[in-house]
């Protein structure tokens, strides 16, 4: 009550100021300099983060309408369970559309795809800011009997995002790779040599400074004619601070029929096992293998651990874990209804299952983990005087 002006200590303001959204951030720049340089400061935006991915984690859903691939739409289901559209996603202007590779602390991989360019380009988004960040196109000569697989990741380490690519003849070993770097901001061309007879089979995932992949040994004929045989499934993964590709051998789930996908829990690399069985219709069940921490020297088999098994069901097709939840559609891409498409959450301790409709009639392609941020497509920061 006296006269001396109002006055809140510079850690309260921290600490109100990293739990708000980053639009009320953006806005709050304009406040003074002073805050205009701490909503920029690299230690802000990684406490901002740190808080975020606590507190606010969503879902970005990839929708796609298969009759006409311009009208490309994202959606996302906040913490309170709400969906909404996202807003100014990068323009497509390509008949053949776009897709995410991957979503790491808010910033966004988009490849768009274009029938006269191969392999297709590449940007880097953050959705809550809008920046985006187009990828230069790779040095390497890429033919359309091509295939390329990509990865996008995260390393605390050296604080840097990267992508990395794989190239083959289509359907056979990868031959080739490169590294695009978000600090050097170029491509650079890195060995593949461990990669030999491995054909990468599915999306990547990341975690912990790795980007992983499903994959296969392949075993050649000697004189080519008749094709590869597939020897051994492997687990892929890339050490984005070395810069080197490791395989380690699938582990032995012990069943019989069923589908596998690489996901990520409790920041671990895991495994989600649709496991079936037919008698007069399909039945489903789940189960969750993580992989225990630790090194293994190359090749060397990793130990894996069965954390969760569902009651059976009808047709599930698990895609991804949050929050505690397994993620997952009934018979393809999100089941049609008259308001949209349906997608349920299984918690793993009890068993509940929650579902919420996204307003759209074409089909969902993927669902990713996402988590707004202030994180830079550009990774540059200069203090305004």
């Amino acid at each position: 009550m006296d006269s001396r002006p109002p006055y809140l200590p510079e850690e309260i303001i921290l600490n109100i100021l990293k739990r708000l959204p980053v639009e009320s951030l953006i806005r709050f720049q304009c406040v003074c300099k002073h805050w205009n340089n701490l909503i920029k400061s690299p230690s802000f935006i990684a406490d901002h983060l740190q808080q975020s991915s606590h507190q606010n984690p969503s879902l970005l859903l990839d929708c796609n309408n298969s009759c006409s691939p311009l009208r490309w739409r994202l959606r996302l289901l906040d913490w309170g369970m709400q969906v909404r559209l996202v807003q100014k996603a990068p323009l497509v202007d390509s008949f053949w559309g776009a897709s995410i590779i991957g979503s790491c602390n808010g910033l966004v991989c988009v490849q768009i795809h274009q029938h006269d360019k191969s392999p297709p380009s590449l940007s880097l988004w953050n959705p809550a800011t809008t920046a985006v960040r187009h990828v230069p196109r790779p040095r390497i000569i890429f033919s359309d009997l091509d295939d390329c697989m990509t990865g996008f990741g995260f390393s605390p380490i050296v604080n840097d995002y990267k992508i990395v690519r794989t190239y083959s003849k289509l359907y056979y070993e990868v031959d080739r790779a490169e590294v695009f770097s978000l600090s050097r901001g170029s491509w650079k061309r890195i060995d593949s040599g461990n990669l030999k007879g491995v054909r990468l089979n599915s999306e990547a995932v990341t975690t912990n400074g790795a980007i992983f992949w499903s994959g296969v040994k392949l075993d050649a004929d000697e004189d080519g004619e008749d094709g590869v045989e597939v020897i051994a499934q492997v687990i892929v993964s890339f050490d984005i601070v070395k810069e080197v590709f490791t395989l380690s051998p699938w582990p032995d789930l012990n069943y019989t029929s069923g589908d596998e996908k690489l996901t990520i829990y409790g920041n671990k690399l895991a495994i989600l096992c649709d496991i079936w069985r037919r008698d007069n219709e399909r039945f489903d069940l789940i189960r969750l293998w993580v992989m225990e921490e630790g090194t293994c020297a190359f090749g060397e088999r990793r130990n894996w651990t069965k954390i969760y098994t569902s009651p059976f069901s009808k047709t599930l097709d698990p895609v991804t874990i949050w929050r505690n939840q397994i993620v997952y559609t009934r018979g393809g891409s999100a089941v049609p209804s008259k308001k949209g498409r349906t997608v349920h959450l299984m918690n793993l301790t009890t068993n509940e299952v929650k579902r919420f409709v996204v307003p759209y009639r074409g089909s969902i392609q993927n669902i990713y983990n996402y988590v707004e941020s202030l994180v830079s497509v550009g990774n540059n920061y200069i203090e305004e005087s």
